[in-house]
């Protein structure tokens, strides 16, 4: 640690030389750079992690600016990639880490392929069907994958969640995390949405408006993700597997995944049986998504 000892003097005195150690040698991907995604990075190049990819297929748009972290009041809108954002902000932040942005939505080669190679994976996602497809193939990689939530129901109620999917030991599925009904949709044709808005009357789409985003909440959120990180790498302690944040109240609780789940128990370590690839042959996600980008 000759050299890092003086950057990372606070650091080590809280876990030693030995997890600084263990933090530089550790490569995260992190897929979708937004109000979560960004603090989260700057955390991790704090801890100083050696290897960072950043993965989001979006630019920075206006009413991104009162929660990017990194994101400069004359950075060009548009013409801004986030990941380009982010990655300069890991460089000013510490040149020493390998960064790697990549521009790319998560239903890509590119993003599957940064989430296989990574020690860790985290995911910062809006929606449950990506945070399911992520949470398969991290599970079918055994890679440690950590869910990143923000969230205001209702109005007056307000906070996240943290999910850490570790060692075959609890994950979205077995945690109850996950909406099987914003899975399904996700998942489906738009022809198959067409016949349940018909059925039910109501388009999914027309439920899915933006809703509040604020930098303090998001903020809470990365770093409580960026705790859990860091005390399974460095040994500090096993990190606790769902985190609820109240920010409304103020209050923290967590739970205990189920017992037999497929994911945690069933497919992980084996990408031959869980088939996580058989997203990316989905071609109306990755079209569907290019439609939102654009």
């Amino acid at each position: 640690m000759s050299g890092l000892s003086d950057r990372f003097d606070r650091n080590i005195r809280l876990f030693g030389e030995e997890g600084q150690r263990k933090l530089r040698e550790t490569s995260a991907a992190m897929i979708g750079i937004g109000g979560l995604g960004s603090p989260l990075v700057q955390h991790l190049a704090l801890l100083g992690v050696g290897g960072m990819t950043l993965v989001d297929d979006e630019e920075l748009d206006e009413t991104n600016r009162n929660r990017f972290v990194g994101a400069r009041h004359d950075d060009p809108i548009p013409g801004s990639p986030k990941v380009e954002i982010a990655a300069r902000l890991v460089r000013e932040i510490d040149p020493a880490i390998r960064v790697t942005p990549v521009k790319a939505s998560l239903i890509s080669e590119e993003a599957f392929a940064a989430a296989k190679r990574a020690d860790w994976v985290f995911g910062c996602f809006d929606e449950d069907g990506p945070r399911a497809i992520l949470n398969e193939l991290c599970a079918a990689y055994a890679r440690p994958y950590v869910d990143l939530a923000s969230d205001v129901p209702e109005p007056g109620v307000y906070g996240g969640r943290v999910c850490v999917a570790w060692q075959g030991a609890g994950c979205l599925h077995c945690l109850d995390a996950l909406d099987p009904r914003d899975v399904e949709a996700y998942l489906s044709t738009d022809a198959e949405k067409a016949g349940r808005a018909a059925i039910y009357g109501v388009p999914v789409e027309a439920l899915r408006e933006a809703g509040p985003s604020v930098s303090p909440i998001n903020g809470v959120v990365a770093a409580l993700a960026a705790t859990e990180f860091m005390v399974a790498v460095t040994g500090m302690r096993e990190p606790q597997r769902l985190i609820n944040y109240y920010g409304h109240m103020p209050k923290l609780t967590t739970a205990r995944p189920k017992p037999d789940c497929y994911y945690c128990t069933g497919i992980r370590g084996k990408p031959d049986d869980a088939d996580a690839e058989r997203f990316l042959r989905m071609s109306h996600l990755r079209k569907r998504r290019l439609r939102k980008v654009r």
